[in-house]
Formats: structure tokens, C-alpha cells, sequence
């Protein structure tokens, strides 16, 4: 078995270093009371967290053993469960925000275990998320934050409910439309530029929440199918392992 970790890293598990990186860097900013870059940086680990089995995929990389899939999953809890909970005590200014904090964790924590643990036992990627996936806790909060939403309730009562449905057991269709894909990147994009003031910085925020929130609540109440989020149906292979890496 390969020991040598210079030799163990692939190009996505850069990606997923990358990730991590910015949550790091989200946390150490919001800190500083700089919520917009924050906000921004927490956007960019999405970007992050989205590419790297993307890259696993084209260069056909295969990380030794689970190594790919740990570090992958260690990245999420940093960005997507440490760093928006940090960021939610922040800018609350509040004792109490601790427990929603924790809850966050605790939820996201649990959410990616569970999925190393069930990952082991597929034999085929699935087309379904086994609750709601753990980069909807930073997307929403940092489109949040970038929209200048201040009443403080609206991103714990938000958050508290993608916490719940993170270790549900709805299942949610993974995003292979091409053009659902586009759109999404382009307003990640327009969010995560700097410097952009006035209507071209509130846009593309307050069409993330509507994105994300449609998300979540369309599909929970079923007026939403999966195929309508993927492409057309494609005859798959079986494979050893369920995706490189994953879309937690």
C-alpha cells in the first residue's frame, strides 16, 4: 500500500484542500468582521467542493483506497459545517446562537458519517442524495449574508431546517441538467467577484436564496420530480465504486 502522501494526492483532492482552505479562510475573515469576504470565500469552497469529482472524473484519477473520499469529507465539515456555524454566532452577537451553532455541526457531522459509512455498501452511483446535501448550509448562509438579510432569525430559522433535513431520509436528486448547472455557476460567480456594488451585487444573492430554497422546499413537497433536474436517462455500468468523489 501506498504510504507516500505526495504520491496518494490527486488533482481533485487539491480541489478539496482548496475547499478546505477557504472555510479556514472564512472563518479567520468573519473573525475580523469582514462577513462579505467571508461570505464570498464560503461561496468558493462550494466551487471547490463541486469540481473535485469533476476533475476525478476527467483525468480519471483514483485516490488510494478512502483517501480521496476522507479528505473530501474532512473538507465539507470544515466549510460546510464548522465555518457556517462560526459564521452564524458571529454575526448574531448573541450567547444563545450557540446552540444552533452546535446543531449545525453536530447535523453535518453526522450527515457526511453517515454517508462514508453507506457509501461502502453501494455498488453503483445513485441518483439521489439520502438527505439534503451539507454545501446548502454555506451556500444559503453566505447568499444571505451578500443580500444584507440583518434580521438575525431568518438564517437560524433557515439553517435549523437544512440542519434537520441534512440527516433526514428525503431524498434529493443530484443536479445533472447542464443548463441548471450554467445558471448556477454564472450567479455563484457574480456573488463571489468583488467589488461589485449596488444591483449587480444584490441579484445574483437574493437568486441563489430563490435557487436554493426551491431547492429544498419544492422537491420536500414533491412538486418537483428528479428527472427534472437531470439529463436524460443513460445506460450506466456497474462500478466498484459509487463516484468520485461524491456530492454531499
Amino acid at each position: 500500500m501506498e504510504t507516500n502522501i505526495l504520491k496518494m494526492i490527486t488533482i481533485a483532492d487539491i480541489a478539496s484542500i482548496a475547499n478546505a482552505i477557504c472555510g479556514l479562510l472564512a472563518i479567520f475573515l468573519i473573525l475580523n468582521g469582514n462577513n462579505i469576504a467571508s461570505a464570498q470565500l464560503l461561496l468558493l469552497a462550494v466551487v471547490f467542493d463541486c469540481i473535485d469529482g469533476t476533475l476525478a472524473r476527467k483525468f480519471n484519477t483514483h485516490s488510494i483506497g478512502s483517501f480521496g473520499e476522507t479528505i473530501d469529507s474532512l473538507a465539507d465539515m470544515i466549510s460546510f459545517g464548522v465555518a457556517p456555524a462560526i459564521i452564524l454566532y458571529m454575526i448574531s452577537n448573541s450567547y444563545w446562537i450557540i446552540i444552533p451553532s452546535i446543531i449545525i455541526v453536530v447535523c453535518g457531522l453526522l450527515r457526511l458519517t453517515r454517508y462514508n459509512t453507506i457509501i461502502e455498501y453501494q455498488d453503483e452511483p445513485t441518483k439521489t442524495f439520502l438527505g439534503l446535501p451539507i454545501p446548502v448550509t454555506s451556500t444559503l448562509l453566505a447568499a444571505l449574508i451578500l443580500a444584507g438579510i440583518t434580521n438575525i432569525y431568518i438564517p437560524i430559522i433557515l439553517l435549523m431546517i437544512v440542519s434537520i433535513l441534512m440527516v433526514s431520509e428525503v431524498k434529493y436528486p443530484k443536479v445533472k441538467n447542464k443548463k441548471i448547472i450554467t445558471i448556477a455557476a454564472i450567479v455563484i460567480i457574480l456573488c463571489i467577484i468583488p467589488h461589485i456594488n449596488g444591483i449587480l451585487y444584490l441579484v445574483p444573492s437574493y437568486l441563489l436564496i430563490i435557487g436554493v430554497l426551491i431547492y429544498i422546499f419544492a422537491i420536500l413537497f414533491g412538486n418537483f420530480e428528479s428527472t427534472q433536474l437531470n439529463e436524460k436517462r443513460q445506460p450506466t455500468t456497474r462500478q466498484k465504486r459509487p463516484s468520485l468523489y461524491k456530492d454531499e
